[in-house]
């Protein structure tokens, strides 16, 4: 409260900026404090909404949630990382030894990506490979993964792979092409460092342990497809042909009730206390005109009373369409 103005100190304060003796002229720089902007060095790390990529990203994160969670014999979380644009210098600089890192291509889109997978996940998805219950707590830094360590994650990395290909079918349909692996991120400069890319992925969390899973694209290779990364798209699941010739032959052979309605008529109460045989009842239609076919209590269809192999039937001559319904 004592950073708070008086009612008379701010009355003598409004009194001076009127009468003049507050100089209000703002203070010009210090000779020396002004710095130079150097545009070829300057560093970008900006958030961007791109729905092509959200659309690709909520699609894998469905997919990996569920594979990571049966692989790892536990519930996995998947958590969205914001996109974002930077220099592929200062991208590979965040990067800690060791990492596992894979580089691929989106074939047919020109230029190299980067697939990131930090270490202590590395070691999480080995130990289950291999049997392992109880986590332990591994030491990460100055050491580098073992040639088996190595085959073990490829396998993880091939699945993901796999599932980005479906992913991506819902925006634009790549291949992905895996090229090598590495563990230092300054054998992995398959960029030029003042490239533009795009880096998105995941925090993968678990009970006791989290970690990131990342994706850095080249923005010279999306370049053809910003188009279709920018638009609106709706989600396509892609369907399971199995599962859909499965169904649809569930659907063939479920049984509906079928009749024909040969007519309508009205007579009394007392007439129909008093009908026998060789009466006649009349109908509302006529014996020419067309008989009605109703599936499930519902008219469908128009025909016309016949004979077929000494059984009644009814010629379809008509299907009825929904106005008429």
């Amino acid at each position: 409260m004592e950073n708070i103005l008086s009612q008379e100190e701010i009355d003598a304060l409004l009194s001076g900026l009127e009468s003049g003796k507050i100089d209000t002229t703002p203070e010009k720089p210090e000779e020396g404090k002004v710095k130079p902007f150097d545009f070829r060095n300057f560093a970008i790390s900006t958030r961007l909404k791109i729905p092509g990529i959200d659309v690709i990203n909520d699609a894998l994160a469905r997919a990996l949630r569920l594979s990571f969670s049966t692989m790892l014999r536990e519930m996995v979380d998947m958590i969205n990382i914001p996109t974002q644009m930077e220099r592929f210098r200062d991208f590979l600089n965040k990067i800690p030894v060791p990492t596992s890192i894979h580089i691929f291509k989106l074939e047919p889109l020109k230029g190299n990506s980067l697939l990131i997978i930090d270490a202590p996940l590395v070691f999480v998805f080995v130990e289950r490979f291999l049997g392992g219950g109880e986590r332990k707590i591994v030491k990460v830094e100055g050491r580098e993964f073992t040639p088996i360590e190595q085959k073990l994650i490829k396998r993880v990395v091939d699945m993901i792979f796999l599932e980005l290909e479906k992913a991506w079918k819902n925006v634009y349909p790549v291949k992905p092409k895996y090229i090598r692996g590495e563990v230092n991120p300054q054998f992995a400069r398959v960029l030029q460092p003042e490239e533009t890319v795009l880096v998105t992925g995941f925090n993968l969390e678990m009970e006791t342990i989290s970690g990131k899973i990342l994706f850095c694209y080249s923005l010279s290779s999306l370049q053809p497809i910003k188009d279709k990364l920018y638009s609106p798209y709706q989600i396509e699941e892609v369907i399971d042909s199995k599962w859909r010739r499965s169904l649809e032959q569930i659907i063939l052979n479920s049984e509906v009730s079928l009749r024909a309605l040969l007519g309508k008529g009205k007579i009394t109460l007392g007439d129909l206390i008093h009908l026998k045989e060789g009466d006649v009842i009349l109908l509302e239609k006529k014996s020419e005109e067309p008989i009605e076919i109703q599936v499930e209590d519902t008219p469908k269809m128009q025909g016309k009373m016949g004979v077929f192999k000494r059984h009644l039937a009814i010629q379809i001559e008509k299907f009825v369409t929904f106005q008429e319904e």
